[in-house]
């Protein structure tokens, strides 16, 4: 049997968090650099470990910069962008369906990852194990269930982008390091577990309290557990959980689809799981500070972002702008056009230029795109969050769910479809669907997973080198090869 050396981190990496404040309070503090044993006796230092497992979620290789390289540019969704002359040249190989398991990013992601698993299962140990004189057993259970959430977000996303790996369910001992690759139906039902065991003792999000605003709410969980059915096609479980987040009626549609993606809106009521950011100020890079670098890699190259110009990647295609209807709104707030004048009569009006030799089709990502009063001193310490799931992602499953499963699919639909001024969709059936996730989703990362778990990847991609049951799934690195024992 294969074996795979898991990517181990030392305990001071498991118990280092982020230190943010203002509308990230569940992201206060640094814990000190004390040994196991000493760590866990205070509900305080509890909740710094779980802090330490959100963490991971926004460092560069996760939800920093791996949804636009995945799901957008291998999607085809955005042109790849950036300089000239082989700018993070290891994406070409990722866009061609050439790689192989030396990608850089490929590394990247699978340690992040494992460090989040092993975040999430130093937690869950060592908080079960606090007596009741440390801990009230409410806090307990409460701190441990977001622990699942976060174990459950980390393994569904190795399983997405990888099939078969290892299940690590437990702090490891030095004789359990080489973990073989489990099967994905245990994977699966591991991953449900965790978010079934998390929506039983989650809060719901208008129950949560204020400042554990950002953190895993009960519709949360629910809703990750409805995208892992939808990924394994139980559509009769995706459509009950879905209808269940449907009529808790914690989530609404705003009524303005732009205002979704606004930096004052954060954490709306669409919102269902974003990635947290908070720009530090403190002139780190990357993970050392708690801000986002999705701007500056998405900012148009002549335009200027915090004395630089942005790095221009994920630049829309022609063949994405062509999929809106006449008169949808959503395109103006995803699609900035060359030439383009936004935040017009205020101190922000700023017009772009897209016109640098990688953009082949001269359109900019506005989603994630701040005006200039909101920008970051430092370019990779934006404020603004990575939104994972939002209501109208949960309609449209619902609709998946309903059309696959027999049911009525087009009432929600059209919900989603309402809320932008669209009457009937000029599609039918499933294609309907497909092409309501494209276009209501755009530049969010999901294009990609969204058409090779549909079956469609041939068919869309093959022309650019994929093969269905090869390029389904991304080969485990060649760094952690060489740390395993094969066969």
């Amino acid at each position: 049997m294969k074996k795979i050396n898991i990517y181990l981190v030392s305990l001071l990496t498991v118990l280092s968090v982020l230190t943010t404040g203002c509308k990230k309070e569940f992201l206060d503090v640094k814990p000190p650099t004390q040994v196991m044993e000493d760590f866990f006796t205070s509900e305080a230092n509890a909740n710094l470990a779980i802090t330490g497992c959100y963490d991971v979620m926004g460092w560069d290789g996760n939800h920093n910069t791996i949804p636009f390289f995945f799901g957008d540019i291998i999607g085809r969704d955005g042109w790849k962008g950036g300089d000239v002359g082989g700018d993070q040249d290891w994406m070409n190989n990722l866009i061609n369906f050439t790689y192989t398991p030396d990608n850089y990013m490929l590394n990247t992601a699978w340690k992040n990852y494992y460090i989040g698993v092993n975040r999430c299962n130093t937690a869950i140990e060592n908080i079960g194990k606090m007596s009741s004189d440390l801990i009230s057993d409410e806090a307990k259970a409460h701190l441990m269930a977001q622990a699942r959430f976060v174990r459950g977000y980390f393994y569904f996303e190795l399983v997405k982008t990888w099939g078969r790996v290892p299940l690590v369910d437990h702090v490891l001992a030095p004789s359990e390091y080489q973990q073989p690759l489990a099967e994905e139906a245990d994977l699966w039902k591991f991953i449900e577990d965790d978010f079934k065991a998390a929506a039983e003792v989650l809060p719901t999000r208008t129950a949560q309290s204020a400042e554990n605003i950002g953190r895993a709410t009960r519709g949360a969980a629910k809703a990750f557990l409805a995208k892992a059915y939808i990924f394994q096609k139980k559509w009769q479980e995706a459509k009950e959980t879905t209808d269940q987040i449907i009529n808790s009626s914690e989530y609404a549609l705003l009524p303005n689809y732009e205002d979704v993606f606004k930096l004052e809106n954060e954490n709306n009521e669409e919102i269902v799981f974003s990635i947290q950011f908070k720009e530090t100020g403190n002139g780190d890079y990357g993970d050392e500070n708690e801000g986002s670098m999705l701007e500056v890699y998405m900012q148009t190259r002549n335009h200027p972002f915090s004395g630089i110009g942005g790095w221009g990647f994920n630049c829309p295609t022609q063949e994405l702008v062509g999929q809106y209807e006449e008169n949808d709104p959503r395109m103006e707030a995803t699609i900035i056009h060359d030439g383009e004048t936004l935040w017009a009569g205020t101190s922000d009006e700023s017009t772009f230029d897209c016109t640098f030799p990688t953009n082949i089709d001269h359109y900019s990502n506005q989603k994630y795109v701040l005006p200039a009063s909101q920008q970051p001193g430092d370019f990779s310490d934006a404020s603004k969050n990575w939104i994972v799931i939002r209501y109208a992602e949960v309609l449209l499953w619902n609709a998946e769910a309903a059309f696959q499963s027999g049911g009525d699919w087009q009432t929600p639909l059209q919900q989603v479809r309402d809320r932008v001024g669209l009457g009937a969709t000029p599609y039918s059936g499933i294609e309907a669907i497909y092409h309501e996730r494209r276009v209501e989703l755009a530049m969010e990362g999901h294009r990609f997973w969204d058409v090779v778990r549909q079956g469609r990847g041939a068919e869309l991609y093959g022309q650019y080198g994929f093969i269905e049951g090869v390029h389904n799934h991304f080969p485990i690195s060649q760094d952690q090869l060489d740390l395993s024992d094969i066969w």
